[in-house]
Order: structure tokens, then sequence, then C-alpha cells
């Protein structure tokens, strides 16, 4: 094998490199989207629960319900991490249904019944 040829392998080795951990960036990059989605709604029931316990016309029956309310999103959220942190496959799935151009969101198959439904280019 002449250099020339030698060199245009190696290039090619290395641009399939670089390429492989493209892509492993990307899954990565979803992964982490898809896991803060999934953590977004339990948040926003807290942070929003938090500034309703902060209004003084609010009784205190509804301050129990809205503490109880903020558990069950702690409890979500802890729920979440565990499943993260045992996860070692991901399910790659269209963000919009019927909209390939607008990516993909890599979900864990166990919070399908969590996440809101999908948006339908369709209807």
């Amino acid at each position: 094998m002449s250099d020339e040829t030698n060199n245009l392998d190696e290039a090619s080795r290395r641009l399939k490199i670089a390429e492989l951990q493209v892509e492993r960036s990307k899954a990565v990059m979803e992964s982490l989207a898809g896991f803060c989605h999934a953590l977004g709604q339990p948040a926003t029931v807290i942070m929003s629960s938090m500034e309703l316990l902060k209004m003084d016309e609010v009784d205190n029956e509804t301050k129990k319900q809205v503490v109880d309310m903020c558990l069950e999103a702690v409890t979500e959220i802890k729920s979440l991490l565990a499943e993260m942190k045992k996860k070692r496959e991901y399910v790659a799935e269209a963000y919009l249904a019927g909209n390939a151009a607008a990516g993909n969101m890599i979900s864990l198959p166990e919070w399908a019944d969590k996440a809101p439904p999908k948006a339908s280019w369709d209807k």
C-alpha cells in the first residue's frame, strides 16, 4: 500500500470515530433533555404550590392540599431519579408525532404513563 492510501484509510477511520463520538454526544444530550422534560412537571407543581402557600388569603384546608401535592411531586421526582440511576437502556421516539424534522427524544418506557400526550401534526 502506498503512503497516500494509508493516509486515506487513517483519515477515514478517524472520521468514523468522530461521527460515532458525535452520535454518542447527541444521544446523551437527548437523554438529558428527556429526563429534564420528565422532571419539569413535578418541579412546576412544587414551584407553583410554593407561590400559592405564600399568599395570606389561602385557608388551612387549601394549604394542606397544596402541601400534599408538593409531597406527591417530590415523591415523583425521587422515583424518576431512582429509575434514571438504574437505567441502562433508552428508547428514541419522535418528539412530535408525524413530524420527523422535530427530532427525537430519548425516553424511558416506564415514563410513558407520566408524559403528556404527544402533539400530532395530523389533527
